[in-house]
């Protein structure tokens, strides 16, 4: 029976321990005690116990039921602390919780723990962060969300940290997805094995590159951090340079979070750095107190309870609008307009009275504002007007009022 000597790092990167294992005792045993040592949760928000797991730099996660005298470790041994996590609201299957108990007569074992040691030296803290990614990075990862989009899906955000006047640079310029993240409609739940190929290739393609927090999709629900998202960053994404990119790839909407004043916000811009893109910021949405309106129209975000419902009214108030009267005399204005086949541009909707429109399958409130009002923002105001509270009541054909962008935008303004 003897002890190890070891580095141990956190999932992302923040923090090193030195420290001695005994090599005697179950992985499993081990990595709980590491992230009890490390004041790292030991509960999740569903009062289920956390699965943590050990995988060394480079290598495969090691077996859980295994010693490690049974294995043929390298020297010097590194090794990540990494956690099972889930986001979302869906229940998921988690472990039992570990047999923590002492069989009489196995010898009374700990952890020696150093002090912990910063891996990223950041000389200004204070400044303001301002967000930016590679626009293929970001392309890259849209369309890993497109391919899952009826399903959550994330990954790892790797980058750098520059200064750049009074404003420090989080610049992303990688992105690592969780091939094996387990996702459902609206949670999705990233396995011990998921983080060990993530972090492979981290640590072979990107070992430049820091972690810089994470990506992770709502299949539908709009662009916000729910309560297991905030855990989530709160305690394994807490450096203040990390960020979590929410996107929803329903409705094209997309957001950046960070640290603000030791809470995480909504950031009001981020930037596309490159091609396919030339750089622009992007607005987020404005019902946060801390943006600020500036063309092109931010990405709406839509109370959770409602946006089921935005998804279809948006969808059925095209159709409904293409196939009305106002529809067929409107067709010459779209052509002229360079719209596709089926969006609706009118310079009538401009002018003081209503028209009529008919929903048509996937027909959704943001999608239709942003063709018809040229704003998606608004949205819930459309809803409002027209008496609605729930999407999913809609059905095909049923007509809704549009009334003028100004009526709609002076609706919006009242809240």
């Amino acid at each position: 029976m003897t002890q190890i000597a070891a580095t141990i790092t956190d999932a992302a990167d923040i923090r090193a321990y030195e420290c001695l294992l005994p090599d005697y005792v179950e992985v499993s045993r081990i990595a709980l005690r590491l992230a009890e040592l490390a004041h790292l949760p030991l509960v999740g928000l569903d009062g289920r116990p956390m699965l943590y797991g050990l995988v060394p730099k480079g290598g495969s996660l090691l077996d859980p039921d295994a010693t490690l005298a049974e294995m043929n470790l390298p020297t010097p041994l590194t090794l990540r602390l990494v956690p099972e996590i889930a986001a979302g609201k869906d229940e998921v299957q988690v472990p039992d919780e570990p047999d923590t108990q002492e069989l009489d007569d196995e010898p009374v074992w700990d952890i020696v723990l150093g002090e912990p040691t910063a891996l990223v030296d950041d000389a200004d803290l204070t400044s303001r962060p301002d967000v930016r990614i590679d626009a293929e990075v970001h392309k890259h990862i849209e369309e890993f969300a497109a391919a899952n989009r009826n399903k959550e899906c994330a990954g790892l955000l790797l980058g750098t940290v520059d200064s750049e006047g009074k404003s420090r640079i989080i610049h992303i310029s990688a992105a690592v997805p969780a091939e094996g993240a387990v996702g459902t409609r609206a949670s999705v739940r990233i396995p011990l094995d998921a983080w060990e190929a993530v972090l492979r290739v981290r640590d072979l393609d990107y070992a430049e590159l820091r972690i810089l927090g994470w990506f992770h999709t709502h299949a539908g629900w709009g662009v916000f951090m729910s309560d297991a998202d905030i855990f989530i960053h709160r305690h394994f994404f807490g450096h203040p340079d990390m960020v979590a990119y929410v996107l929803d790839p329903t409705t094209g909407r997309d957001g950046f979070f960070y640290w603000h004043d030791g809470k995480i916000g909504l950031c009001p811009s981020y930037g596309l750095v490159g091609a396919p893109l030339e750089p622009k910021p992007h607005k987020a949405h404005k019902a946060h107190a801390t943006i600020t309106e500036a063309p092109p129209p931010p990405r709406a975000h839509f109370d959770l309870r409602n946006w089921i419902i935005a998804a279809l009214v948006l969808g059925l108030l095209y159709l409904a609008f293409a196939g009305s009267p106002l529809g067929r005399r409107s067709r010459n204005a779209l052509e002229h307009a360079g719209g596709k086949q089926g969006v609706v541009v009118t310079k009538e909707l401009t002018q003081s009275r209503n028209r009529t429109y008919a929903i048509r399958p996937r027909d959704n409130p943001w999608t239709i504002c942003n063709r018809v009002y040229h704003d998606g923002d608004l949205a819930m105001p459309l809803m409002r007007y027209n008496g609605l509270s729930n999407v999913a009541g809609l059905q095909v054909g049923q007509r809704i009022k549009l009334p003028p962008k100004e009526t709609l935008k002076r609706l919006a303004k009242r809240g």
